[in-house]
């Protein structure tokens, strides 16, 4: 039976209270996202630092922006992004956009991105940034198949001996000029 985004809906959370199902859906997809990625005892450190309920409150109250993705009523998934600065320009930051496993190649995380793209193009910024693991190549295949580029590299602590390393990708919805890093 072939699978339709017929159903697919992007809800953006109005109310703190539903931070509660985003979290169960992040508690289900970032451990499954990152196994093998990086070390095991790093997950649950980040999954209290991302998604504790006090951290979704805190990033919500602050205006960062959630939504569920839902196929009918069932949600399947999740995206988070704000407006940010980078020395006086500025631009959409997304900051987490994840699908269910049981969800992917049916371009849902497009639908995702498009969402984010059409805040930032409603917004007035000239582009849309996000970080993405190095080793996370499916994910880095999905952006740059949406027009995203590796625009820099970055490996910062998180705290408790642990690092992210990254690339930043960006979307340019204003040509920039700027030059990507060589794929």
């Amino acid at each position: 039976m072939k699978m339709t985004n017929d159903n697919i809906r992007i809800r953006e959370i109005a109310d703190a209270e539903q931070l509660k199902t985003l979290a169960a859906l992040a508690w289900k997809i970032f451990p499954e996202t990152y196994r093998g990625m990086i070390p095991d005892e790093q997950i649950p450190y980040m999954m209290e630092m991302m998604y504790g309920d006090e951290v979704l409150r805190r990033e919500f109250s602050a205006g960062v922006k959630f939504a569920l993705i839902t196929d009918g009523d069932a949600p399947i998934g999740y995206i988070s992004w704000h407006l940010a600065g980078d020395g006086g320009a500025k631009f959409m930051r997304l900051e987490k956009l994840y699908l269910d496993f049981a969800c992917h190649g049916r371009s849902i995380g497009n639908l995702g991105l498009r969402h984010v793209i059409d805040a930032a193009k409603r917004s007035g910024v000239a582009f849309v940034s996000l970080n993405v693991n190095k080793g996370n190549l499916r994910a880095q295949k999905a952006y740059l198949r949406a027009g995203f580029y590796r625009w820099r590299s970055e490996k910062e602590p998180v705290g408790n001996g642990f690092f992210k390393d990254d690339y930043v990708m960006r979307y340019d919805i204003v040509p920039s000029g700027e030059k990507p890093l060589p794929q």
